[in-house]
């Protein structure tokens, strides 16, 4: 299935840096399952105390509905007690216009080693940085295109798709969190439409036809079922230091299935692969594998 002409146009302008950090442990120490709220606070501290022109426009306040220009994968590794020597790693992907900042936050990242990791401050030092293309990782800092990882796929009419959910989906509909059932395909290529109309707009080209054309490219989809998925709600909370409370931040885990007329959907699960889905994306959320 090839991707609507509209979608291409945009991925080809769509610029992506994707960072891939690791790390080696210098002393004993524990660190949560979920390291998402670890390297998005520790990454705030870093840039925060080397560049506060960086910190402003990557983690403050912006326009209302303004995405953050990045994203945080946050590793399988979900173990908890850590011995010295062990490594772990981390990606961070810089979105439209903020991949022009990839030195800068390099130097970040490398003064962050000041700091630990952890409530206990665990030393560790920065292995490698290197950059993930969609064929090989490579040293050094390398731009790619969105429309590199849009790849077009033979599939029959009747096609089966899978989302393995690797951190939580956090997802709303009419206002509230989804904690149980299977959310509708026609809502999760919505959802992950917008995303990419909103990162366009604020951080690719302004142009607001542009965001027209894109929604009128949404796929009306056949006939399909969601029989097979395997669903629940992880209630998983975090400690934000800036309000001192503990706020929400669980979402949907397991396995979503669909069966029936989809190809036309697979360009669009495509992108939320690489720019994520739902609420949280910098701490790590809404990422999946897409099987089919």
């Amino acid at each position: 299935m090839t991707p609507p002409t509209v979608l291409l146009d945009l991925a080809e302008q769509f610029e992506i840096l994707h960072l891939r950090c690791n790390l080696i442990l210098q002393a004993d120490g524990v660190l949560p399952a979920f390291k998402g709220s670890l390297w998005h606070g520790w990454l705030g501290h870093a840039i925060k105390g080397l560049d506060e022109p960086l910190y402003q426009l990557l983690y403050g306040s912006h326009a209302e509905q303004q995405p953050k220009p990045y994203l945080i994968k946050a590793g399988a590794d979900h173990k908890q007690q850590w011995r010295a020597g062990e490594m772990l790693e981390f990606d961070i992907i810089l979105l439209g216009s903020a991949c022009q900042l990839g030195q800068r936050l390099i130097s970040a990242l490398l003064s962050g080693q000041r700091l630990g990791l952890g409530t206990n401050r665990i030393p560790f030092r920065v292995q490698s940085l290197t950059s993930v293309l969609p064929m090989r990782q490579t040293p050094g800092l390398h731009v790619a295109r969105l429309i590199d990882w849009l790849m077009p796929m033979d599939v029959g009419l009747d096609c089966e798709i899978a989302l393995q959910l690797h951190s939580p989906l956090r997802l709303k509909q009419n206002g509230n969190i989804i904690k149980s059932a299977t959310p509708a395909l026609p809502e999760l290529i919505k959802q992950i439409s917008r995303r990419m109309a909103l990162l366009t707009l604020f951080w690719v080209n302004e142009d607001p036809c542009l965001q027209a054309a894109l929604f009128k490219t949404l796929p009306i989809l056949g006939d399909y079922r969601s029989d097979g998925s395997h669903v629940w709600f992880e209630d998983w909370q975090r400690y934000s230091a800036r309000q001192h409370e503990q706020l929400p931040f669980g979402g949907l885990k397991g396995q979503l299935c669909y069966r029936g007329d989809l190809s036309a959907a697979i360009p669009w699960l495509q992108l939320g692969e690489l720019l994520h889905m739902g609420g949280k994306t910098t701490f790590g959320l809404g990422q999946y594998r897409l099987i089919y």
